[in-house]
């Protein structure tokens, strides 16, 4: 049985080996601020000399995510029965975790026995089961930098034919128009009448998102009766795995909207995961990065010695005023929130690892696909990089959320 294989010890050769092969690497966030994962096909070792079952020992993800599976070019391909073997020993949670698969280039032949498994171990994995026919109608549905999609995968999408987008996924349109998201701190600034002397000087929906983090969160029928005993106890703020869990992504998109429109919204009607993950997708959805790569970099030299990181911290938003009022709130909030961290489980720690991908980015993360192909070593050493960036960015972020009313 598949669920008896021991998961490797990380110091094993045959753990070294599988992990060398890159066939799994972190690429950014989607637009509900889920970390991506991309498999790649065109990775897969030869089964002679790799046991694939050892690949399915290792684990990767136990928060929300996104999965895209370049399922062509590829040299060696798994056998279907290993595919179904595969989807029925993955844990629960992973299933559960996963909240989208896009799969690109697949076989008809492959796609049946997809569909197949699905039918047959899990009709709710279907949903979240997407096939995309080309590169392009990919782009339009999850965002990722041109250096991470290996050279192999752009010459083969170039290869077929052109196809229509998949039924039942429709094109991300920006709303030019936001009230809320996507707009820079000084347009919000001028558009609601605060400036840099308000208190606290952020836009109205950060306030409004952790305001209702701290005091609500959705309660269920029980906590409801017993709600006016207790009416001290901050329910959003307990919520366990808080940042962590993502609301459905029509949920989250419906609420989005009606925030970018200027529209009420009660959250109490909402579970709480739907003001986290909004927070998280304001943060990301800024044109101007709290943080730029360089700038992380460069204040996390400087982590172990706090004095002189508190004053190249503040030195350092000099030219982003606003930036730097938004970060000194937002710090203060994710502190507060680990002095619940016995019930929600998110101590500094987790909070940068959920925070820094959405906090941090370079200050220019668009790059046309058509101009900037890259090939399998580097798209593998742009994976190495940002993972790299983003572990110090993590290590920054934690000193920052444990040290803040110090260091801001």
């Amino acid at each position: 049985m598949l669920r008896s294989i021991t998961p490797l010890p990380t110091n094993s050769p045959e753990y070294k080996g599988i992990a060398e092969l890159n066939l799994i690497y972190e690429a950014g966030l989607d637009r509900d601020s889920r970390p991506i994962l991309i498999l790649s096909a065109h990775r897969l070792p030869d089964p002679s000399v790799i046991n694939y079952d050892l690949i399915l020992a290792n684990e990767f993800v136990e928060s929300d995510y996104t999965l895209v599976f370049f399922s062509a070019p590829a040299n060696y391909r798994p056998s279907w029965w290993w595919l179904l073997k595969a989807y029925r020993a993955l844990d629960r949670r992973y299933k559960k975790n996963l909240k989208a698969l896009y799969v690109l280039h697949l076989t008809r032949s492959y796609r049946i026995i997809f569909d197949l498994a699905n039918r047959v171990t899990s009709p709710k994995f279907a949903k979240k089961l997407h096939y995309i026919s080309r590169l392009e109608d990919l782009k339009q549905l999850v965002s990722l930098p041109a250096t991470l999609i290996p050279d192999a995968v752009s010459t083969y999408d170039k290869s077929i034919p052109g196809a229509r987008l998949v039924a039942g996924l429709e094109t991300m349109v920006v709303d030019t128009s936001s009230h809320a998201f996507g707009r820079t701190l000084s347009d919000l600034a001028g558009m609601e009448g605060w400036d840099l002397a308000t208190e606290p000087a952020v836009p109205s929906v950060v306030r409004q998102l952790v305001e209702h983090l701290v005091a609500h969160g959705k309660k269920s029928k029980r906590d409801t009766n017993i709600a006016h005993l207790f009416p001290f106890l901050p329910a959003g703020l307990d919520k366990e795995g808080l940042f962590r869990k993502s609301p459905s992504s029509e949920e989250l998109n419906e609420v989005k909207a009606q925030l970018n429109h200027g529209q009420p919204v009660d959250f109490n009607l909402h579970d709480v995961d739907v003001a986290a993950a909004l927070l998280k997708v304001f943060c990301r959805d800024l044109p101007t990065p709290v943080f730029s790569v360089d700038q992380s970099l460069t204040l996390c030299s400087l982590v172990q010695v706090k004095e002189q990181l508190g004053q190249q911290l503040a030195a350092s938003f000099e030219e982003k005023p606003f930036e730097w009022r938004l970060l000194c709130y937002l710090l203060k909030f994710l502190h507060q929130v680990t002095d619940h961290a016995e019930t929600n489980r998110m101590t500094a720690h987790n909070l940068a690892v959920v925070f820094a991908p959405n906090l941090i980015r370079a200050e220019q993360n668009t790059i046309n696909l058509d101009t900037a192909m890259a090939s399998q070593e580097v798209a593998m050493a742009s994976a190495t990089l940002y993972l790299k960036q983003m572990n110090q960015g993590i290590s920054l972020l934690q000193v920052l959320i444990t040290d803040c009313h110090d260091l801001t």
